[in-house]
């Protein structure tokens, strides 16, 4: 009895070995190939995307070519809502409202979610390790393990499909340990190759008597610093800030200055507009899901902070953006 205790203790710090001590190579090796699978494989599927403790179902199809990446999405819930990528240009079919919105993709809006592809700076703030393999849309996964270090971002629980590396499922934990957010593959296939007539919508000739809105063309570039008439001035460690933007939203004409943080897994937004006397801007704090968002007047001015992280970030950055005259 005492040898098969012993025997048994062995195994199980073995198999504790095994799933918690990888080392970090071998955690970059996965996010790599999960981040080629979603970019340079065909796949098709259903998943479930849920937060609020609602589910929307959803239909994908994404095709890769020497003409660059097509993808389709079409929800299921009834509202015939469609989101159609062709390279960078997004159209977003919305027959409940009777409208059309294209855009420019932006790096934080395709799906699968993508991750960094290195994770020694990404160290400093959280870490990585191995789960226990899994079952997902009746594929074998590995699981990755990403947890945050401080209050200031949320942590990742991914299951990778182990054999083409494709993310099946996301879990976004947030500061008190429960899912904020997730997503889920029901159903996948990995089809050799997708007829194009597949990633447009059906529904042409009804989309043309929709309103349609277009996005202005606008340089994005990194400014001076002397340059820049709003600032700032303090953001938890490890957000960096990326480009600034002046332009007018898809669906208004209000022009916008628009920042952009972020730590290379989490992004942050802060939009600067000019409080009109009839809008209705957000004052304190919002949740929806894993989105908080918070805003605050200045002067004539509204700030408002939106990101998929804390409560505490979007309102240390909120409270700290300066008008520099």
């Amino acid at each position: 009895m005492k040898n098969k205790f012993v025997s048994f203790l062995a195994l199980l710090l073995i198999s504790f070995v095994a799933v918690a001590d990888h080392p970090k190579e071998d955690v970059e090796k996965w996010l790599a190939k999960m981040y080629q699978a979603a970019h340079m494989l065909n796949y098709e599927g259903s998943f479930v995307y849920g937060q609020n403790n609602e589910m929307t179902s959803m239909q994908i199809i994404h095709s890769v070519d020497k003409k660059g990446e097509f993808e389709r999405l079409i929800s299921l819930d009834g509202s015939g809502r469609e989101v159609i990528r062709s390279g960078d240009t997004v159209t977003c079919i919305l027959p409940d409202k009777k409208a059309v919105v294209v855009d420019k993709s932006r790096p934080d809006s395709k799906f699968p979610p993508t991750f960094p592809l290195k994770i020694k700076e990404l160290s400093k703030f959280y870490n990585f390790h191995f789960g226990k393999e899994g079952m997902v849309a009746g594929r074998a996964a590995v699981k990755l393990m990403i947890k945050p270090k401080d209050k200031y971002r949320y942590g990742h629980t991914l299951w990778v499909d182990a054999k083409t590396g494709l993310l099946l499922k996301d879990h976004l934990i947030g500061d008190n340990g429960k899912i904020v957010e997730q997503f889920m593959f029901t159903q996948i296939n990995y089809p050799d190759a997708i007829e194009k007539n597949r990633l447009v919508s059906p529904n042409k000739s009804q989309n043309k008597k929709f309103t349609w809105y277009k996005a202005k063309d606008f340089k994005s570039k990194k400014e001076p610093r002397k340059s820049m008439s709003w600032k700032v001035m303090k953001v938890p460690p490890g957000f960096i800030p990326g480009v600034k933007r002046h332009h007018k939203m898809t669906m208004s004409a209000m022009p916008v200055e628009h920042f952009m943080y972020s730590d290379g897994l989490s992004s942050i937004s802060i939009f600067v507009e000019k409080q009109m006397k009839q809008s209705k801007n957000l004052l304190g704090g919002s949740t929806m899901g894993a989105v908080n968002a918070y805003g605050r007047a200045v002067g004539e001015y509204h700030v408002t902070v939106v990101g998929e992280v804390p409560h505490a970030t979007v309102k240390m950055i909120g409270d700290s953006v300066e008008h520099i005259k």
